[in-house]
């Protein structure tokens, strides 16, 4: 039945159901499909070896990678103020007035959604403020 009042304000957003996009189809014996899905949704799941996260606990930014033989990664990752290495998790952390030049020291470490917004957020405040100083 066709909705006359339905426009995009009340229409539920599609979500995915995999991480990794565009996904396709394939073909494969039915006896295993089951295994297939299972491990491919483990694939899916699992975090990118290089990526950047936002603890929120400790306010801090983590840059996390495997470790880097020639060092140029370590020597990047030093080059930033206020940098703690946690050798527990392998990962440099940062303050998190320190996000904007953590993720341009870093363009190959993939971004996760609070870093995202965090990044947003610090871009709107710049604007409005730009703004303000304008009108002033």
């Amino acid at each position: 039945m066709v909705n006359k009042r339905g426009n995009a304000r009340n229409l539920i957003p599609y979500l995915p159901k995999w991480r990794h996009l565009p996904t396709k189809s394939i073909r494969v014996p039915e006896i295993f499909v089951q295994q297939v899905l299972e491990y491919a949704r483990q694939l899916d799941a699992q975090k990118p070896d290089k990526r950047i996260e936002i603890r929120q606990d400790f306010n801090a930014v983590v840059v996390i990678s495997p470790c880097d033989p020639r060092g140029t990664f370590q020597i990047k990752a030093r080059s930033i103020q206020g940098w703690r290495f946690h050798r527990e998790s392998q990962s440099w952390w940062y303050p998190m007035e320190k996000i904007e030049e953590v993720v341009a020291a870093f363009p190959e470490c993939v971004l996760d959604e609070n870093v995202k917004d965090a990044i947003a957020m610090i871009q709107a405040k710049k604007a409005l403020r730009w703004q303000l100083e304008d009108l002033n």
